[in-house]
């Protein structure tokens, strides 16, 4: 599965430099505020919000003057706070993905833009385990940025999973569904 990512982020990355008028390389970085939606037979829930960061690089293909493609690579520290049903003990749930968002950018005015698109994301790590966990995650990703002439930006993104990221068919919780929200603010620079 990991190699057929690659080979199809790759093939994009390609296609788009073809097109492309000017392509850049950059990174970034900052905060994210996330939570998890729980959803069950008796009912649903969101945890309260838990504070991570991301980190990451990204390519920025110009199409246009005003429009442009971003694929991005980011590591990011997610997850969510909340009590445990069963024991009724505070939780810190950290999940750790790799995130590849691949958005199309729209530039409203000189160094303003909005951009959305879809995000997959692989996951490497989380606390007690992944073995309850898929090992990927689909979001739909949309935000805006400010970019300043000398190659600084700053972004704001919301990231709406829409995939259920737990692997619990054949237990007690297969009813349940968890689904990742996450609001991330940043930081980069553009080369």
């Amino acid at each position: 599965m990991k190699k057929v990512l690659l080979i199809a982020v790759m093939a994009l990355g390609f296609g788009f430099n073809a097109a492309a008028q000017d392509v850049t390389f950059g990174v970034k970085g900052g905060l994210n505020f996330s939570n998890l939606k729980v959803e069950a037979d008796f009912g649903s829930g969101t945890s309260d919000g838990r504070t991570g960061f991301y980190i990451g690089g990204l390519a920025d293909f110009g199409i246009s003057e005003k429009f442009h493609i971003q694929p991005e690579v980011l590591y990011s520290s997610e997850g969510a706070k909340g009590q445990d049903v069963f024991t009724n003990e505070e939780v810190d749930a950290e999940i750790s993905f790799i995130n590849i968002p691949i958005l199309a950018k729209f530039y409203v005015v000189e160094g303003f833009n909005i951009h959305a698109g879809p995000q997959l994301g692989i996951v490497v790590d989380a606390d007690g385990g992944t073995d309850d966990l898929k090992s990927t995650n689909f979001s739909l990703s949309f935000g805006a940025g400010y970019e300043l002439p000398t190659g600084l930006f700053f972004d704001a993104r919301y990231n709406l999973g829409v995939s259920d990221i737990l692997d619990v068919d054949g237990t007690e919780f297969a009813d349940f569904e968890m689904k990742t929200r996450n609001f991330q603010v940043g930081v980069g620079y553009r080369f």
